[in-house]
């Protein structure tokens, strides 16, 4: 072995984090241990990972918008939307499982929540909620200044809020 390098199954001493300049200009970064235990290992979690936990960390939307835009993913989620690479391995269980919302249910309730709000805010809701592009993508591709997608995208939210009758 040659004086100067080390083996290499010995294990590093750098960070697992990146450098500290990245964590320094990052947002949506919180570390978290992996035990309740004093000293034990720390993990970084990513908090911003979809355009809607963007603007929320930026309070560019209000808590009950951000759940409402929640809630339309996980309904467009629950009606199977979601293209699958493997087999479906919840399938309904007819035998009296537990009472789920089902597919059906949740395909139902999707398409009038998006036909409550009309065909224009269905759209940014989808854009934006469902497939993570940014609101002033949306606002590009649709011929308006990007700086108004977020506007439109807080009006979508706030009419498919109402559909759930959240509270203000």
């Amino acid at each position: 072995m040659v004086k100067g390098k080390r083996p290499l199954n010995e294990r590093s001493s750098a960070s697992d984090f990146g450098p500290s300049e990245r964590l320094q200009h990052t947002s949506g970064l919180a570390y978290e241990r992996t035990s309740k235990q004093l000293g034990s290992k720390k993990r970084l979690r990513i908090t911003n990972q979809t355009p809607l936990d963007r603007l929320h960390s930026r309070q560019q939307i209000s808590q009950r918008q951000f759940d409402a835009g929640q809630r339309i993913y996980a309904l467009w989620y629950k009606a199977g939307k979601l293209q699958r690479l493997t087999a479906n391995y919840n399938a309904v269980i007819v035998d009296g499982g537990k009472a789920e919302e089902s597919a059906g249910e949740a395909e139902a309730e999707y398409n009038a929540a998006l036909k409550s709000v009309g065909r224009d805010l269905a759209a940014v809701l989808r854009w934006v909620c469902i497939h993570g592009s940014a609101p002033n993508e949306w606002a590009k591709e649709n011929g308006h200044a990007p700086k108004s997608g977020v506007a439109v995208l807080r009006v979508a939210l706030d009419a498919v809020g109402d559909y759930f009758r959240m509270p203000r």
